[in-house]
């Protein structure tokens, strides 16, 4: 399989459609911005702390909020397996065929809607008509967190750029004044020199008029 293409159509997902934004993880304190923006947290397609916001907001009951989060953190790397293995049955493959970018946004959708379904069955959560508004919801919140980590990552690339400007402007402004130093010492050291050939041109004609 082109894994090139499978990660094109992700990719399509995360950024293009807000689907499969992959951002945070946290736990039930507020986390710190590094925390936020973790890479194996962006990567993650049900990060905990989105889940369980999303859950309150619909009035899941909070000692099922675990076990959810639990199930959908279990299934979470096999999402895209579970993807190849039904492309794999499709004819033409979206996932081989560029053209077919729409059927791999589609199956993508279906195969993370499957996951949560399962998951929310498995913790007796039976009100299937919330499912994917609430997939909605944790897809919407995911892709913001993604694209502010995004942005934050782009202020931290050029703050660094910045400071490293700023330091070699400083070391070459070091490098003209100790050159300036150097044409002042050499510069006395001229004027010394001709001082002391004025001091003994004197002194000699003061002894031939003597």
């Amino acid at each position: 399989m082109n894994k090139k293409v499978v990660m094109n159509s992700i990719s399509g997902l995360i950024i293009g459609l807000g689907v499969l934004a992959a951002p945070t993880a946290i736990a039930a304190a507020t986390p710190t911005a590094t925390d936020e923006c973790a890479r194996e947290l962006l990567l993650s397609y049900f990060p905990e702390p989105i889940v369980t916001d999303t859950l309150k907001k619909f009035n899941i009951p909070q000692e099922k909020w675990a076990g959810i989060n639990h199930s959908l953190a279990k299934h979470d790397k096999e999402i895209v397996k579970l993807v190849e293995q039904k492309a794999s049955a499709m004819n033409p493959n979206p996932l081989k065929d560029p053209q077919q970018r729409q059927a791999a946004v589609k199956l993508f959708r279906e195969t993370l809607l499957q996951v949560f379904t399962d998951a929310m069955k498995e913790n007796d959560v039976e009100d299937s008509s919330q499912y994917q508004a609430m997939l909605d919801e944790i897809q919407q919140q995911k892709a913001k967190k993604f694209a502010l980590c995004m942005e934050k990552q782009k202020a931290q690339l050029q703050q660094n750029r910045n400071h490293d400007d700023s330091s070699n402007d400083n070391d070459d402004d070091d490098d003209e004044d100790d050159n300036d130093d150097k044409d002042d010492q050499e510069s006395n050291h001229n004027g010394h020199q001709e001082s002391e050939k004025n001091t003994n041109k004197n002194a000699s004609k003061n002894n031939a008029g003597k």
